[in-house]
């Protein structure tokens, strides 16, 4: 008996006796937080989509969600993150390897690669060169030569000055035609049509964005001014600094040696080339003394090494 407006169709939504809106959202949540939905196909609750791998569960979150928690995402992602099946240590064990490859019985914590627009966010905010404005127009940030090529129109790609060049990834400019490459490559979808899951994919075109794409060449330029600036006079000391930027904890003697044997030979091959090439230099990170330009492009080098390692990428 309620009338036909939107105000009747919000209150059926969430009726206690419609169970499938809980359960969907409830879903959804728990695939941002593990990986993967307890229904795998967060975009198909039919007859056509995946079973629920606990669906006991699943039940039990959406009448919490619904009754106890009152809709509150807030609380129900505390509910997520301070459970012991969250916090749980996210290596592969042996006996686990043939029992659960997937994880889909949760034995062990989530692993999974990060989105396109966090892996993009992150390296500006660990290169300190993110900005924090909020809201305004679209912006475009360094993109390769050559990606925009309209023939109908005199549309281009004009790179974004300023801050503007190092927003978060959410103000990129998106053209469905010719969408954002660096991020249609971590599996980004081009928006010609709505989806609710991003499937994850791993191809060699994702190091070569993370090595190569000019916005993260200047995210490795300016990790190393912050490595040189900041972490003291000693290079171990410079070396830990990037790390613990970038992966939030101090490197073990190990990886500590690996990265002074990466500087070393960086610094050894701009040390002995006959003439230095202006372009190569850092952004911003220009030097009169022509040995302190050794040592900030050597950085650089380890810089991107550090925004490459899988440890970066990867939500564990």
């Amino acid at each position: 008996q309620a009338p036909p407006n939107r105000l009747s169709m919000a209150r059926w939504l969430v009726s206690p006796d419609n169970p499938l809106t809980a359960r969907v959202i409830v879903n959804r949540f728990w695939e941002q937080v593990f990986g993967r939905g307890l229904v795998e196909t967060t975009e198909d609750f039919g007859t056509q989509g995946a079973r629920p791998s606990h669906p006991q569960l699943l039940d039990w979150l959406a009448l919490h969600f619904a009754q106890e928690l009152n809709w509150s995402v807030k609380s129900l992602l505390k509910t997520l993150v301070m459970s012991s099946t969250y916090r749980q240590d996210s290596r592969m064990r042996p006996e686990l390897r043939e029992k659960d490859p997937e994880n889909r019985l949760l034995a062990r914590g989530p692993r999974f690669r990060l989105s396109a627009e966090e892996i993009h966010d992150q390296a500006l905010a660990v290169s300190g060169l993110l900005s924090r404005k909020m809201y305004g127009p679209s912006v475009m940030p360094p993109q390769p030569e050559g990606v925009w090529q309209v023939v109908y129109s005199g549309e281009q790609w004009k790179t974004s000055e300023g801050e503007d060049k190092y927003r978060r990834g959410i103000y990129t400019y998106w053209r469905r035609t010719s969408p954002y490459p660096a991020m249609v490559t971590f599996d980004a979808p081009s928006r010609e049509f709505c989806i609710s899951r991003r499937i994850r994919t791993n191809t060699p075109l994702q190091a070569l964005v993370t090595l190569n794409d000019p916005l993260f060449v200047d995210a490795a330029n300016a990790l190393a001014k912050r490595m040189h600036t900041q972490g003291g006079s000693q290079l171990e000391n410079q070396l830990a600094h990037g790390f613990r930027l970038a992966i939030l904890r101090s490197p073990n003697p190990e990886e500590l040696e690996v990265l002074k044997q990466l500087y070393q030979q960086a610094m050894h091959h701009y040390q002995t080339q006959q003439q230095m090439q202006d372009e190569s230099l850092p952004v911003s990170t220009v030097s009169n003394r022509e040995e302190e330009q050794h040592q900030l492009l050597a950085l650089s080098v380890v810089a991107n090494a550090i925004l490459n390692l899988d440890s970066f990428v990867m939500k564990e």
